[in-house]
């Protein structure tokens, strides 16, 4: 019974007691009050480039690790094949282990990683999933195809 009564104690508080504190204004839409105070603020990493500017050093002296390292498993490989230890050229999965690391190095040293998550966030910022209106329903015929 104490669990119910604090998951319920939890479930009121998150959920009905916000919407309960905006309802005193009835011309406004408490869920559009919550979205403003709770929706994440992009304009907030405007001004925490003294943090961006270290972690982007780390990252770029690790991609090129990474990539003095794929150049060294590279050489290490074609020096073992061509001895008698054993080993051979043809290891495909050697190889396909390199090029997929090879190529996410060259996303993040190229940028295209992070032009990549920009189109997406352009993308689904822009999208109107729930819509205020029943006019998706009204011209669902014209919209299909």
């Amino acid at each position: 019974m104490k669990k119910v009564l604090a998951s319920l104690m939890v479930v009121l508080s998150l959920f009905v007691l916000p919407v309960m504190a905006f309802a005193e204004d009835k011309s406004a839409n408490p869920m559009t009050q919550l979205k403003k105070y709770l929706s994440f603020d992009s304009k907030v990493l405007e001004n925490i480039g003294f943090i961006l500017t270290p972690v982007g050093l780390v990252i770029s002296v690790m991609v090129v690790a990474i990539l003095v390292f794929c150049v060294f498993q590279v050489i290490k490989k074609l020096i073992t094949s061509r001895t008698t230890k054993g080993g051979t050229i043809k290891d495909k999965a050697f190889w396909i282990e390199i090029g997929v690391t090879l190529l996410i190095t060259f996303l993040f040293l190229s940028g295209a990683f992070f032009d990549f998550l920009e189109a997406v966030y352009n993308w689904t910022y822009k999208q109107d999933v729930v819509g205020t209106t029943t006019s998706m329903l009204l011209n669902w015929p014209k919209n299909v195809g």
